[in-house]
């Protein structure tokens, strides 16, 4: 187990003071033609004031742009979006984009130009932007390098979308082009050379990180969706809900009538109707929109009463299906409402009745004009919902419900609600009055461009143009439910309150003697004077003004206690005092307009009958609330002064109605950003005195109403800041800073923290008050509360320092701007105190931190992040010395915090100058000498940022797993960062760059035996690793020595091997990706110079570390290496792969790096490989890294490289490949055939070129004389991929084209036997594959294809390796079958093959006779013929052992125990000759033994059973019809379960109707079938043995191995018959032998003898009889009884009610009468039987007594005494006492 280990706190690294450094190489730096890396730019942020316009007004945003901000997040968000026109073939144009600049690859999207409608220029969003418009809702925000760029792109794109058709086509991106043209030119393949094949690896190489699958490039939320952006910091805005707009058309009664007394005019409605529309929320029982009033009258009617726009637009901010439109229909007063109903709802069409009532209605009109009466409401039909669902979809389809009469005691909105609710019920439906009439009024989207449009203010929105174009829509107030959810920051002028006549109560009044018809006037007073005035700023109702001083709700006839649904809204003024009020008077309205009373008694039209009041202030603040208040009789002066009912102080004499009581209800509903509905006691003038802002801000801290709190936001918080700085107390300080983080806690709690990222970014301008500024106070502020010690405090100013540190960064900015020190040189910008502030802030902080990061994880983590983006910024704005050392005692007090410190490093050195920031500089450059490679002191005192970064790495790889992957993932991600900037695309600039991270070469050297090597997954990444290893250990020879001759071991600030866990896939990975990269950035100028005078100076300053151990022939490092080639994944074809798959862009970039190193190594370590003519380890780990290339997905650009680089090997090294063993030849060639069946023709032709190149280099190397090499091991592997991966199809044959034009080609070898040696061999591999085109037809058939696959081993007789290729591929085929006996055999074939090779070799004794003793069809490998293929067998005693333990493997497997033993033999007879006799202990044959004794006689072993299958139909079967087999099938195979597999198999081959089963087992005759079918017979058949096999084969195992005759049976009669009666019934016995013994190499053997007999019926009985007296005595005699068998058996004897069996024998042949029929020999032997018989039968009774259970001796004894009847009868028919066996009967 491993155990952190306690390490020593780091020491403190003192940061080089960087100002200094950089003012004192400053014009050495400015001459540095990479001055880019070593320099911050100028004006690198800049302060402005952009005009952000609404749709209302301009308004100012203060913004601090840090002009590259877009480079300081991580990797995942530079701006790396490519943008191409292109012009397709049909003239359209596309913009295609590219994750890089390389365009040459995939495009990752494309805008179509069809669709746009325009393009803009847009710097809102990004500097030199410009807009792409698609649509109504979709848009693109693209952003040019320059402005230049920005005007030659919007002009391009203006003239595409203008001109038709284009002018010309624009230049497509360019392509790759895989097919090669070089095909059949040999030349240019011999005379290659090492310069051409590196320049060539150079082209089009790929970011290493963008295809790293840890670190995968995300698209820029910025750049993807600009429209989609919901991530980025965006001003205040109004978030409109779901608009939509009415349009009102016409409300149509069916009562009409022409009005004009000469009946010329229109046939309109008789009388004015007034419509009003609301919508409310049946689901929260409330209104959502204030009322909209619309004059649907015919201009003829209107002027019935003396005289709007038709069109509202509502908006709700939360949509669901319960929101309904309703529709109110009023008409002037005229009585109850049923009288007023009763013309349209009887609707008489009697013109003198429409004039009657037109009359009347004049005479109303003339009289009540101002008083109005409800008539009839409706709602949008059901579904009763504005909306189709919850996400705001209008249901634009949907009208009106028909026009229901209004119910005088169903008035007020809560009835409504319940109406609506029944409507959706049918039932309820019909009990509601409806009155004839249509209204018509349209619900739709709003337009996008809706002009002339006015807020519910009547504040104009743009676009706003002549009202004669456009007539005004009117914006109706929504009531937003008051939630945070819903909640904005006030952004729109509205100042309204909403006043709601609920309820009067009048029916105990006893002040006024008529008060019945009631009418409330609403005004809105601002003096309770005698003289005083109502004010006009009461919204009017269409046809009146504007503003008016009035407002009159409807009048219920006759009712004392009237309910009131009329919304009345006014217009605040702006400055609220204690008198402004409500004034509510009630009136009695006579509606007898026809009284004739003499003038004294004739009633007033309107008399009073009470007035109330409502103080619209309470407590200083204006509410939205439900009110009960009284009313009186009178109104005196001054009666604001009574604050109750019975106070009659200030000379008010008041006389209340109804005792005082709060008779009437009232509600109001306040609209207001002028007015905040909560005491918010902070509008205090900021020259009060300390105490009282004290207070103040005290009262601030208790406010808890979220909403509120947001309304107000950027006011509140200027006011604070202005309070900040402009007071000297630090109490107020305090007190302030302590405001403002309740309120920023407020807003977290709701998920409000967007508005303050809004108020920092937007609003906030840092406005200095003398010395004090905002930031020095917010740091002084934050300060004190964090050494308050104050657990609450500090927990907030933690959570949240990021509001504080994100405030005092632009107050810091807007400071150096407004104080004009931009241009000062940094140490001068702030003062000292500041930076003092500053210094003790980020210390108090880190001491929090540290102490309370368990307690408050949370909020130390928010704090650590905070104080990372701070000191981020300060590089910008401050000393960049002064913030390294925050940097430094940052980091120190934290150091033990390792997540923490990595999340804070990792901010930090996303710094958008990060590079010059770290000066990439040699040492020398800054002081004296220090090599690069080393991480020391001071290298982190020089280098800081990327110091401290190593040193820290280093420090986790000694630390816990998670805190590994943490800083792994830190280090990658910014080195990802970095290769990915856009700035530093150079070559030049990212060997710079990669060289400050040298000392990681020390760090992994540390921790190479850590590494993980084994299992890796997946697959491309095995490939990875174990090539970065053979990097890793060849740069220690090259790469190093080509970069700095004097560098030696890094004496690194880690201790090294602390540890010795195993680091994980994952970090072994990631520590392997940064050194990858890391070397091929910096070798890419450098190490491609492997010749030269410069390459022979390296190689003398060879380092002693590589004279003393060559790096690749280190032990330990083989011995990595073995276990990283032991790894067998699974090698998958290319065809699986897509081009673009990133798996195989990272191996290409990988595998190009490698090849470049691996070169090198070559070139340097020449002679080493050259060691005993090539035959040495190094030689072979070479190649094997170059064909792991070929065992794993690869690009098709890899494959060019590796096989150019190949070439290059071969033609240096031929010896190793053409002498000696032929392994390495073998192996090159296998992979080679492989990538000849490549889907790529460009790979193919590749592939085909270096075969042809091999065996050409084989034909020089033998002087002229033979490729027997390259001929032989070609064909053994074709044969291998044959089985591996099924090669043979036109692409294979196509790349043997090649091969022999390229010998046709070959002009220098044309006159040599080369180009028929070439021929000859494609013509045995096309031979080969003939055969295996016939595999493949039959690849769903195992038996026919390990048939093919059989002969075609027989077929290498002569080439013994072939031969072992092919059995080993029918192995694998049984082995996938579970047919584990075939494929044993198949390997103890392969095994006598080795021994007969060796035995002819004179290396081994024994040869296949060996065994023979397992098998005798082993014989077959003693036919093996001699030439030259013997000779190139590689075979040696080893090979047989493991051959011979592959068998072992298998015949453990197949549970053949018995053949174990003599297969050790020759194991034993090697390891004997040998003398490792220890060897010999680990083959001891006692297991096997054990095994035997344990199975051998307990049957429950399954070795299959057989079955004898024939083939009929000639024009199907071919070579199998008329053909017999017998087939081998697994363990309980039934007979219908073969039968239905092989007629599905061949139902499959040959179509479901033309197959058919023969269901017997008779002699077939070919002639009898029809042709058109084909016909198959399935018989099982059993082992036949003869009696001298009966005795032998006595075991289970015997009876199955090594067996060639089998044996049916099958009924007949004489009649003709299949079954008779025993007398006539006859059997045939047919005894089959095949021509080898199963267990064999195949499951299938053909028949190749048939012997037949047949039996008479008292044969047939003898044969039945004497089988069944020989189970009987079987069974009674096994060692461990089968009862259930035995019961089974002994139940079928004796039983009467199944002994129809044995006795329907004896009564047959024995009986007197029928047994003359018979010769007596057979009768006499019948008898005897049946004697056996009884007795068996006896016998088994006994030992079924033995072996029952009390719970069976019923059944014991019934079976008895069926035993008993049985002998009695079969005595009576044999004549003879048949003798009871045993004593128990």
């Amino acid at each position: 187990s491993v155990f952190p280990l306690q390490q020593e706190k780091p020491k403190l690294i003192d940061p080089l003071d960087y100002e200094a450094v950089i003012a004192e190489l400053g014009d050495e730096l400015k001459e540095d033609p990479l001055r880019d890396l070593l320099l911050f730019p100028d004006n690198d942020f800049s302060v402005r004031v952009a005009l952000f316009a609404c749709k209302y007004y301009n308004s100012e945003l203060n913004v601090v742009q840090f002009k590259y901000d877009d480079y300081a997040g991580d990797y995942r968000l530079l701006p790396r979006r490519y943008f191409q026109l292109t012009q397709l073939t049909d003239n359209s144009y596309i913009m295609n984009f590219y994750k890089d600049e390389k365009i040459s690859k995939e495009p990752k999207g494309c805008i179509f130009l069809d669709s746009c409608t325009g393009v803009v220029q847009n710097n809102r969003l990004r500097k030199h932007a410009f807009e792409l418009k698609m649509n109504e809702v979709t848009y693109f925000v693209l952003a040019a390098e320059s402005e230049q760029d920005m005007e030659e792109w919007i002009s391009t794109l203006t003239r595409i979308l203008q001109i038709s058709p284009p002018d010309g086509p624009v230049p497509d991106r360019k392509s790759l082009d895989l097919t090669d043209h070089r095909q059949g030119e040999t030349g240019f393949y011999i005379a290659e050379t090492d310069e051409g094949i590196r320049s060539a690896r150079r082209e089009e190489r790929l970011n290493l990180f963008s295809l790293d699958p840890d670190t995968p490039v995300l698209r820029s939320p910025r750049t993807e969706h600009p429209s989609a952006d919901n991530t980025s910091v965006r001003p205040f805005e109004d978030k409109l809900g779901r608009r939509f707009m009415v349009t009102c058309r016409s409300l149509n009664l069916m009562l009409q009538g022409c009005i004009n007394e000469n009946e010329t005019g229109p046939v309109t409605n008789i009388e004015p109707f007034y419509v009003s529309l609301a919508l409310l929320d049946v689901r929260e029982g409330r209104k959502v929109s204030a009322d909209f009033h619309v004059d649907l009258n015919h201009e003829a009617v209107r002027q019935m009463l003396g005289g709007c726009s038709n069109g509202a637009i509502f908006s709700v901010t939360n949509p669901h299906t319960d929101i309904v439109m309703v529709a109110r229909v009023e008409k002037v007063l005229m009585g109850n409402i049923a009288c007023g109903t009763e013309p349209y709802i009887k609707n008489t069409d009697s013109s003198k009745t429409v004039q009657k009532i037109l009359k009347s209605n004049k005479q109303f009109c003339s009289k009540l004009g101002k008083y109005r009466m409800p008539f009839a409401w409706a709602v949008r039909s059901v579904p009763l919902s504005v909306f189709k669902d919850n996400h705001g979809a209008l249901d634009r389809e949907s009208r009106f419900s028909p026009l229901f009469k209004q119910e005088s005691n169903k008035i007020c909105t809560d009835d409504l609600i319940k109406l609506f609710i029944c409507l959706c019920r049918a039932e309820k439906t019909s009990k509601l009055q409806t009155i004839p009439g249509t209204l018509d009024i349209g619900v739709d989207y709003v337009p996008m461009e809706h002009p002339n449009c006015v807020t519910s203010s009547y504040v104009p929105v743009k676009p706003f143009e002549d009202f004669s174009k456009h007539q005004p829509t009117v914006e109706v107030e929504e009531f937003v439910q008051d939630t945070t959810k819903f909640t904005l920051p006030h952004r729109v002028y509205k100042n309204h309150i909403y006043v709601y006549p609920k309820h009067l109560k009048y029916d105990s009044q006893k002040s006024f003697a008529k008060a019945r018809n009631l009418a409330v006037y609403v005004e809105f007073r601002s003096s309770d004077e005698e003289v005083a005035k109502p004010l006009k700023c009461i919204y009017g109702k269409p046809g009146g003004p504007v503003f008016t001083t009035a407002a009159c709700s409807t009048v219920l006839h006759h009712s004392q206690n009237p309910d009131f649904y009329d919304e009345v809204k006014i217009e605040l003024p702006t400055q609220l005092h204690e008198k402004h009020h409500l004034l509510f008077s009630f009136y009695h309205v006579t509606c007898d307009i026809n009284a004739k009373t003499n003038a004294k008694r004739k009633e007033a039209l309107e008399n009073p009958v009470g007035y109330a009041w409502l103080p619209l202030l309470k407590e200083g603040r204006l509410s939205t609330q439900e009110f009960n208040i009284p009313v009186s009789c009178n109104l005196p002066p001054g009666y604001l002064g009574i604050k109750e009912a019975n106070n009659t102080k200030n000379g008010a004499d008041v006389k209340w109605v109804d005792g005082a009581k709060a008779i009437f209800k009232v509600s109001t509903i306040v609209i207001s950003t002028v007015y905040t509905q909560v005491k918010l006691q902070f509008y205090v003038k900021l020259n009060f005195p300390s105490h009282c802002i004290f207070c103040s801000l005290q009262g601030l801290l208790s406010m808890e109403r979220i909403p509120v709190i947001i309304r107000f936001l950027p006011v509140l918080f200027n006011q604070l800041f202005k309070v900040l700085t402009q007071n000297d107390n630090d109490e107020v300080t305090t007190a302030t800073t302590r405001v403002l983080v309740h309120i920023v806690a407020k807003c977290h709690e709701e998920n409000l923290d967007h508005y303050l990222h809004s108020y920092i970014k937007y609003v906030f301008k840092s406005e200095a008050h003398g010395f004090r500024t905002v930031h020095e106070e917010l740091a002084k502020g934050m300060t004190f509360d964090l050494k308050s010690n104050e657990q609450a405090a500090v927990r907030n100013v933690l959570k949240f320092s990021w509001f504080f540190f994100e405030l005092i960064v632009k107050s810091m900015a807007q400071h150096l701007v407004d104080a004009d020190k931009v241009k000062l040189p940094r140490p001068q910008r702030f003062p000292s105190s500041y930076l003092s502030r500053v210094e003790t802030l980020v210390e108090t902080v880190s001491e929090h931190i540290f102490w309370k990061n368990k307690d408050l994880a949370e909020e130390t983590r928010s704090a650590n992040l905070a104080v990372a983006a701070f000191v981020k910024r300060c590089f910008t704005l401050m000393d960049r010395g002064f913030t390294f050392k925050l940097i430094s005692n940052y980091i120190n007090m934290i150091t033990v915090l390792c997540e923490l410190k990595f999340e804070f490093l990792r901010e930090v050195c996303n710094h958008e100058h990060y590079i010059p920031l770290s000066l990439p500089l040699p040492s020398a450059r800054i002081t004296a000498s220090v090599p690069e490679y080393n991480l020391t002191g001071e290298f982190c005192r020089k280098h800081f940022l990327t110091g401290l970064l190593l040193r820290e790495l280093g420090l986790a790889l000694q630390d816990e797993q998670d805190l590994r992957h943490l800083a792994l993932a830190t280090l990658k991600t910014l080195m990802a960062k970095h290769s990915l900037d856009a700035r530093y695309a150079t070559k030049e600039k990212q060997a710079r760059i990669a060289s400050l991270y040298l000392p990681l070469y020390g760090l992994i050297l540390d921790n190479m035996p850590r590494f993980f090597l084994r299992d890796l997954i997946p697959i491309y990444f095995t490939s990875m690793t174990y090539l970065v290893w053979i990097l890793l250990y060849i740069s220690d020879c090259v790469s190093v020595v080509c970069i700095c001759p004097q560098f030696a071991r890094p004496q690194s600030l880690i201790g090294y091997g602390s540890r010795c866990d195993k680091l994980d896939q994952a970090e072994t990975r990631s520590l392997l990706m940064c050194f990858l990269h890391i070397m091929k950035t910096i070798s890419e100028g450098r190490m491609a110079s492997s010749g030269g005078e410069g390459h022979r100076h390296a190689r003398s300053q060879t380092m002693p570390i590589i004279r003393g151990k060559n790096a690749l022939t280190n032990p330990k490092l083989l011995q990595m290496m073995e276990t990283g080639n032991t790894h067998n994944g699974n090698i998958q074809d290319g065809d699986t792969l897509s081009p673009t798959d990133i798996e195989a862009n990272l191996s290409t970039e990988v595998a190009l790096t490698v090849l470049d190193v691996l070169e090198l190594f070559v070139h340097h370590h020449k002679k080493q490989l050259l060691l005993d003519d090539g035959q040495n380890a190094l030689m072979k780990k070479v190649l094997d890294t170059y064909l792991l290339f070929f065992q794993i997905n690869q690009s098709t650009a890899t494959l060019r490289h590796v096989f150019a680089a190949l070439r290059l090997f071969v033609q240096k090294f031929p010896s190793a490949f053409f002498q000696g063993k032929a392994d390495l030849c073998g192996c090159l060639c296998y992979e080679i055939l492989k990538c000849c069946n490549h889907r790529s023709s460009s790979t193919q032709m590749e592939a085909a070129a270096l075969l042809y190149f091999v065996m050409r280099k084989n034909f020089e190397f033998t002087k002229g004389k033979s490729i027997v090499r390259s001929h032989l091991q070609v064909i053994k592997a074709v044969s291998q991929l044959i089985a591996d991966a099924g090669i043979g199809g036109s692409r294979f044959q196509q790349s043997l084209a090649i091969i022999n034009n390229f010998a046709n080609g070959d002009v220098p070898l044309k006159n040599s036997p080369f180009p028929a040696e070439v021929k000859d061999l494609t013509k045995r591999i096309r031979t080969v594959l003939m055969a295996t085109a016939q595999m493949k037809e039959h690849e769903k058939d195992p038996e026919m294809l390990v048939d093919l696959q059989y002969s075609l081993a027989n077929s290498y007789a002569s080439t013994p390796e072939l031969r072992r290729t092919w059995l080993e591929s029918m192995a694998k085929v049984h082995v996938r079958n579970g047919d584990l006996s075939e494929a044993a055999m198949c390997y103890i074939h392969i095994s006598a093959l080795i021994a007969e090779s060796l035995k002819r070799r004179a290396s081994f004794s024994m040869g296949w006779a060996a065994f023979m003793c397992i098998s005798p069809n082993v014989k077959e490998e003693g036919a093996m013929k001699e030439d030259t293929g013997t000779q190139d067998t590689p075979y040696t005693e080893d090979t047989l052992v493991e051959q011979l333990e592959l068998c072992v493997d298998y015949l453990w497997k197949s549970e053949r125990h018995e053949l174990i033993a003599d297969i050790n033999k020759p194991v034993i007879a090697v390891f004997e000759k040998r003398r490792d006799f220890k060897a010999c202990l680990y083959y001891d044959i006692h297991r096997s033994y054990l095994k035997v004794t344990e199975v051998v006689n307990s049957e429950k072993r399954l070795f299959g059973r057989y079955y004898r299958v024939a083939f009929y139909g000639q024009g199907f079967f071919e070579e199998e019809e008329s053909k017999e087999f017998i087939y081998k099938e697994p363990k309980l195979t039934g007979l219908s379960e073969i039968s239905q597999r092989l007629l599905k198999l061949y139902s499959d081959k040959f179509g479901a109707d033309n197959v058919k089963m023969i269901q017997d087992s008779n002699k077939v005759n070919p002639k009898d079938l029809d042709p058109k079918f084909a016909y198959i017979q399935v018989t099982y058949v059993v082992p036949y043995f003869d009696e001298k096999e009966q005795q032998d084969k006595r075991t289970d195992f015997e009876r199955h191995h090594n067996i060639n005759h089998f044996v049916f049976e099958t009924p007949f009669t004489l009649s003709g018959k299949k079954h008779g009666d025993v007398e006539e019934q006859c059997k045939r016995r047919t005894i089959l032998t095949t021509s080898s013994s199963f267990p064999y190499l195949k499951k299938r053997i053909q028949v190749v003898e048939q012997q037949s007999t047949e039996m008479n019926p008292i044969e047939v009985a003898i044969d039945e009889m004497s089988r069944k007296v020989s189970e009987l005595n079987q069974l009674c005699n096994m060692e461990e009884v089968d009862m259930i068998r035995l019961q089974l058996k002994l139940q079928g004897s004796v039983s009467v009610k199944v002994n129809a069996g044995p006795m329907a024998y004896a009564r047959a042949f024995l009986e007197e009468k029928n047994a003359k029929k018979y010769p007596d020999n057979q009768v006499k032997l019948l008898k005897e039987i049946f004697r056996q018989f009884a007795e068996a039968c006896g016998q088994a009774l006994d030992v079924n007594e033995r072996l029952i259970k009390e719970d069976q001796l019923e059944y014991q004894e019934e079976m008895r005494a069926h035993y008993r009847d049985m002998l009695t009868e079969l005595s009576g028919i044999m004549n003879e006492q048949v003798l009871i066996y045993s004593v128990h009967v």
